[in-house]
């Protein structure tokens, strides 16, 4: 039997009808054109980290968006075709996390046929955005043998380590198993590895480098690429791809190294060069002012000392020029400086 809706619900009073969308477990929102939020449910105030649908009242929807530009394409979407359904959108919490939001939404127009609200639903899709990216990461690298895939627990203990890993490291799978990757890092990057397992935690992901030591005491630093798998919205472990990175690092390093001796050069040049011309100049007045000295001058020792500090400075003029290599000194407060007697 077909029941009438306008009986059921044509008594209600009004605060019924906000308990209602206030229990639905999808975000709700009417907003206008231009992102001013008219009106939202309890969800879609905590999808957004809000903690009740009155503190978003008259906020801009603009700010939900990771950029702008975004919304833009929202917009089009709609105006195109007057709604959109599923739509997947880059969002943002209050306190900034990254999230992911389908968004399914309305045009209303009135009667000029201008729009003057936007209605929709959306509701968190974050946890499958990761794990598409996640798998598509993984199916890139799976075949690839300079990568290797690690498992590890919300804590980082290894719960596996694939034959590549293993391998790289000149370890047994059975000397990884139920330790903690921390146990493998280099003391001095040891600090590192608790911000890299507390960034996933938070953000669901994250990229960096970690500095390994294998079985014969080597060092290797490791690009690695972390995701957190979810069971129940909760962190169930964290799935990572890992590459050796350590001969490009040192590439990297070498290059740095001769574009620093290149700055060091064209520098010892240039200050080799300007000094020259009045080093010059100095000598020359002195010879001519102790030509007019007599020894039993007064003066005539202090000119013979200024003009054996010249002579030294001419000494480290000709030495900078001459630099053929990098060499470094230390200096004070730890800072290194160029060691000229080394390089030149």
């Amino acid at each position: 039997m077909e029941v009438d809706s306008k009986i059921i619900f044509s008594d209600k009073p009004s605060w019924w009808y906000v308990e209602l969308m206030d229990n639905i477990p999808i975000g709700i929102y009417r907003t206008t054109f231009e992102g001013k939020i008219i009106f939202c449910n309890r969800t879609f105030a905590k999808i957004f980290g809000f903690d009740s649908r009155k503190e978003l009242t008259d906020y801009s929807a603009i700010n939900l968006y990771r950029d702008i530009k975004e919304r833009g394409g929202f917009l089009n979407a709609l105006l195109s075709r007057g709604f959109v359904e599923g739509l997947p959108l880059p969002l943002k919490k209050r306190d900034d996390t990254p999230i992911w939001c389908a968004d399914t939404a309305k045009a209303i127009f009135d009667e000029d046929g201008i729009v003057v609200f936007i209605d929709g639903i959306l509701w968190d899709i974050t946890a499958e955005i990761e794990e598409k990216e996640a798998k598509s990461y993984f199916s890139d690298a799976i075949n690839d043998t300079n990568f290797f895939s690690i498992i590890l627990s919300p804590k980082g203990e290894i719960l596996d380590i694939d034959e590549n890993g293993c391998k790289l490291f000149d370890y047994p799978k059975n000397k990884f198993l139920n330790k903690s990757l921390l146990d493998f890092i280099s003391p001095q990057f040891k600090n590192f590895f608790s911000h890299f397992i507390d960034n996933i935690v938070n953000n669901s992901r994250e990229e960096g480098f970690l500095t390994i030591v294998d079985g014969k005491g080597e060092e290797h630093h490791i690009q690695i690429h972390a995701f957190a798998i979810k069971k129940e919205g909760k962190l169930d472990y964290i799935k990572a791809i890992a590459r050796d990175a350590t001969k490009r690092i040192m590439q990297q390093r070498a290059e740095l190294s001769r574009e620093k001796f290149q700055g060091v050069l064209e520098m010892a040049g240039g200050v080799a060069h300007r000094l020259n011309q009045p080093l010059t100049i100095i000598n020359n007045l002195l010879n001519e002012v102790l030509a007019d000295l007599k020894p039993s001058d007064p003066n005539y020792q202090k000119v013979i000392k200024v003009h054996n500090q010249i002579k030294k400075v001419n000494e480290i003029a000709k030495k900078v020029s001459g630099i053929k290599k990098y060499k470094s000194m230390d200096y004070v407060a730890g800072v290194k400086i160029v060691d000229i007697d080394k390089a030149s």
